[in-house]
């Protein structure tokens, strides 16, 4: 006997990537602080913002995946940056405590500063600059 075709089921296991956390059945998004962006497990690309639209990329020039911090999100529809702004409040990109006092007292940061900083902040000490 015979299943009928609108009772069958098909499973997809999405394997999550080498540089992301464990994610739970049926996720399908990490978001990505550092980027400002989404991933998407299941299809394998980054979604990111540029020149006002977002944008499917498999690559992202000048980032190491090795430095971000995912975050699984729960949300299950195609378009992740609806919830952008919540995501950001939730999940902030983490920064050396100079440079967050420096946000705090409203300097703020100039373009492509936040990168390098955080690309300094994870670099190995010992490069003979400050006290150790």
């Amino acid at each position: 006997m015979s299943t009928p075709a609108h009772a069958q089921q098909v499973n997809i296991n999405i394997n999550s990537p080498s540089w992301g956390p464990a994610t739970p059945a049926g996720s399908k998004y990490y978001y990505i602080p550092e980027l400002g962006g989404y991933y998407d497990l299941r299809d394998q690309y980054y979604i990111v913002e540029r020149k006002g639209k977002w944008q499917r990329v498999r690559t992202i020039t000048g980032y190491s995946p090795s430095y971000f911090h995912p975050v699984v999100i729960d949300y299950r529809g195609n378009e992740p940056w609806v919830q952008l702004d919540r995501h950001r409040q939730l999940y902030p990109v983490s920064l050396p405590p100079g440079q967050v006092k420096r946000l705090e007292s409203g300097k703020g940061l100039p373009p492509g500063q936040a990168k390098k900083i955080y690309e300094r902040s994870n670099a190995s000490h010992g490069n003979g600059h400050g006290k150790h």
